[in-house]
C-alpha cells in the first residue's frame, strides 16, 4: 500500500539507527524526517505536521519519555511509539503513563514488527482524518438540518397562523351568515329587533345554567337563531295567524317548518348539529309535538331546552294562542297547564333567568287585564293597540283614572275589548 501522503518523524541520538530505519521505511514511500535529539524533534514538529513519531528511550539532555510527554501535550493527535531495550522497563512504564504512547518496539527490532507498527499508525492517522472529515460533514449537516428545522418550524408556524386565521374567518362568516338569516327571518315574521336581543339573552343565560358547554352551547345558539328559517317560504296566512287558529290542514302544513329549517342547514357542515336540534325543537315529552311525534329521551336535551324557551317566546308574542300571553300567563302555561310537555328542570331554570332579568331591568313581569280590572298607578308593559293596529297608549305610560275612563269609552265606541298588559309588581 502506498503511504505517499503520510509522514513520520524518527528521533534517535544515533545516526546509524536513523539511517537504518529510513532504509526500512523506503518501500512505504512515506515522507520520513529525522532528528538526532528531542529538542530538534520538537522544533521539527512545530514547523510541519506529522502523523507518527518513533522515539528512542535513552537520549542525552531529554529522555524519550519526557519528549513524548511534551508531544502528547502539544500535539495529542500524533501517534506516538517508543523504542526501548530490556533494561528500560521503568522508563517504558513512564512513557506509557506520561507520554501516552500507543505502542513500543524492542531493540534490536524486527523489521516486520516495525513495518507493521508504522502501517498501523498510518492507518490510524488516516482513520482520524476521515473521522475528522466525517465529523465536520456531520456538523455541517447538523447545522443545515437545524436551519431546515428552523425554517420548517417557521413555515409550520406561519401556516398554522394562516389556518387559524382562515378558521376564525370561516367561523366569523358562519356567524355572520347565521345572523343574516336570523335577521331576514325576524323581518319576515314581523319581529322587533330590540326584542330579539332581549330574547337572545333569555336563551343564553338559561343555557349557561345547564350542563351544556363549548360546541354544544354554540350549536344551541345557532339553532335558536335559525329555528324559524323554515317559515320563510310560508304564505302570510300561516305566519300571521296564531297556530291554534289555523285550520287542521294548515296546521299540518305549518308543522313542516322544523324539517324545512333542518334541510336549509344540512348542506353547511358546521351547522349540521344545529339542524339536528331545530328538527326536534317542537317535539314534546308526551309525544304530542311535531314533526315526528318523538317522546321523552328520544328528544335531545338541547332540543328540550330550545323548546321551553321558544314556546315561552311564542306565547308572549301571540304566535301560538289566540292572543298574546303576559309573561306570568306564559310561564304558568309552561309550568302548570302543559307541564307534561316540558322538562320541568329547564322550566325552573327559565323562571330563574326571568327573575334575574327583571331585577336587572332588562324585562318586566306583566299581566294581561281588561279595562274594568285596571286601577290608577298601573304602568303599561306593552303598547296598547286597536285591532287595526292604531296606537292608543305607549309602553311605560302610567295609567290614571282619566286614562282608564277614556279606554272604557273607546271600547264602547270601537266595539272592542282591549287586552291591556301592565307591569306586575313582584313581592
Amino acid at each position: 500500500m502506498d503511504y505517499a501522503d503520510r509522514s513520520i518523524l524518527l528521533v534517535d541520538d544515533e545516526k546509524a539507527v536513523l539511517n537504518s530505519l529510513k532504509r526500512l521505511l523506503r518501500p512505504l514511500r512515506c515522507r520520513v524526517m529525522t532528528a538526532e535529539s528531542a529538542e530538534d524533534g520538537l522544533a521539527l514538529l512545530g514547523q510541519q505536521p506529522v502523523d507518527l513519531v518513533i522515539s528512542d528511550m535513552r537520549m542525552p539532555e531529554m529522555s524519550g519519555e519526557v519528549f513524548l510527554q511534551k508531544v502528547a501535550e502539544r500535539w495529542p493527535e500524533i501517534e506516538r511509539i517508543v523504542m526501548t531495550g530490556f533494561s528500560d522497563t521503568q522508563s517504558t512504564i513512564d512513557a506509557i503513563n506520561k507520554g501516552k504512547i500507543s505502542r513500543f518496539l524492542m531493540k534490536p527490532w524486527q523489521d516486520e514488527d516495525v513495518l507493521k507498527v508504522v502501517k498501523k499508525g498510518f492507518e490510524l492517522a488516516q482513520l482520524r482524518e476521515q473521522n475528522a472529515v466525517l465529523q465536520q460533514l456531520t456538523e455541517k449537516k447538523k447545522k443545515e438540518l437545524e436551519a431546515l428545522n428552523t425554517e420548517l418550524e417557521d413555515k409550520v408556524k406561519l401556516r398554522t397562523e394562516q389556518l387559524e386565521a382562515s378558521h376564525l374567518k370561516l367561523i366569523s362568516n358562519y356567524r355572520s351568515m347565521v345572523r343574516m338569516f336570523s335577521a331576514i327571518t325576524a323581518r319576515r315574521l314581523g319581529q322587533d329587533s330590540h326584542k330579539g336581543v332581549q330574547l337572545n339573552s333569555l336563551l343564553i343565560r338559561t343555557a349557561r345554567l345547564t350542563p351544556l358547554t363549548g360546541k354544544a352551547l354554540k350549536q344551541l345558539y345557532y339553532a335558536w337563531q335559525l329555528r324559524n328559517i323554515g317559515k320563510l317560504s310560508f304564505a302570510d296566512e300561516l305566519i300571521q295567524q296564531p297556530y291554534v287558529t289555523l285550520a287542521a290542514n294548515k296546521q299540518r302544513q305549518f308543522q313542516q317548518h322544523p324539517l324545512r329549517a333542518q334541510a336549509a342547514t344540512v348542506l353547511v357542515a358546521p351547522l349540521f348539529p344545529a339542524g339536528e336540534i331545530i328538527v326536534q325543537h317542537k317535539e314534546y315529552l308526551d309525544g304530542s309535538g311535531y314533526p315526528k311525534g318523538l317522546k321523552g329521551e328520544q328528544i335531545s336535551y338541547s332540543a328540550q331546552l330550545l323548546c321551553v324557551v321558544n314556546d315561552y317566546v311564542e306565547l308572549i308574542s301571540g304566535h301560538y294562542q289566540k292572543r298574546p300571553y303576559s309573561s306570568h300567563e306564559a310561564f304558568s302555561y309552561l309550568k302548570e297547564f302543559a307541564a307534561e310537555r316540558y322538562n320541568a328542570d329547564i322550566v325552573e331554570l327559565l323562571g330563574t333567568v326571568i327573575d334575574q332579568l327583571v331585577a336587572e331591568g332588562e324585562v318586566t313581569h306583566e299581566q294581561c287585564l281588561t279595562t274594568s280590572a285596571l286601577v290608577p298607578g298601573m304602568v303599561l308593559s306593552r303598547d296598547l293597540l286597536t285591532i287595526q293596529d292604531v296606537l292608543l297608549l305607549g309602553a311605560g305610560q302610567m295609567l290614571d283614572s282619566s286614562a282608564i275612563a277614556r279606554l272604557s269609552e273607546m271600547e264602547l265606541n270601537l266595539e272592542e275589548q282591549f287586552e291591556v298588559f301592565v307591569r306586575q309588581e313582584v313581592d
